[in-house]
């Protein structure tokens, strides 16, 4: 047990160290994208599609970048136990066209198939953390559009389940892909922070390796439980 704890321990100070160089490089490609794209819109500030083109450059960038600081901002909160979850009203069928507004253009853009399945729904108006759920499903089907390969295809459902708990509800969603699939080694610990998988095909995707670690805790806060079936060159299925 001691060997093993060492060994984890040995691991996480490497992903550690690994994510801190990641992060120095994932910062530093939007940020002098931004600024290299302000500086070309101000030298062409007559030419209108020139100046579109930059800002819709700088727009995509900043977006990235906004992504990155929440992410360690959000993994901080969790460290230190303050992951905060607030409940409000809102529609099931609103957040579901908000997750999927938010991944449209990355769907598009790789001409994935995507297809879903809403079974067994009675309730539609739910009172619950509505931004933290869809940080959720927005974390795990970005996911599955980035290691898809082009023309793939991804299936989302969602299906309420009968409950005897008075004024709650319980919803199973779940996320299917055909894409490249993760090894056994790397599902039993897709969760932990920092993790990415070693693998050439996504040396060029970008990420924190903080994703999965912060759905896993929202989904912890929320009382719910994840789960995941993989394996390489055969696809991903999450279940929550």
């Amino acid at each position: 047990k001691l060997t093993e704890a060492l060994a984890a321990a040995e691991y996480a100070n490497h992903a550690k160290t690994q994510f801190l160089n990641n992060m120095s490089h994932d910062i530093r490609t939007p940020m002098n994208a931004i600024v290299g794209m302000t500086a070309i819109a101000g030298a062409h500030i007559e030419d209108t599609q020139k100046v579109r083109d930059c800002l819709k450059k700088i727009n995509t960038s900043s977006k990235h970048l906004l992504n990155l600081i929440n992410e360690v901002l959000d993994m901080s909160k969790i460290e230190s136990g303050r992951l905060d979850v607030r409940a409000n009203d809102f529609s099931l069928s609103n957040l579901v066209q908000n997750v999927f507004e938010v991944c449209r253009p990355m769907i598009i853009e790789k001409g994935h198939h995507l297809t879903m399945n809403i079974s067994k729904v009675r309730h539609e108006g739910l009172h619950g953390d509505e931004s933290r759920l869809q940080q959720v499903l927005v974390n795990i089907l970005s996911n599955a559009v980035k290691y898809t390969p082009a023309g793939g295809r991804l299936h989302f459902s969602i299906e309420e389940k009968p409950t005897h708990a008075e004024g709650a509800s319980v919803f199973y969603f779940t996320f299917e892909d055909d894409g490249i699939g993760m090894s056994e080694e790397f599902v039993g610990r897709i969760f932990e922070p920092f993790s990415r998988a070693e693998d050439s095909r996504i040396s060029k995707i970008q990420g924190t390796g903080l994703g999965m670690a912060i759905t896993k805790a929202i989904v912890d806060a929320m009382g719910g439980s994840i789960a995941l079936k993989s394996a390489p060159g055969e696809g991903s299925e999450f279940h929550i």
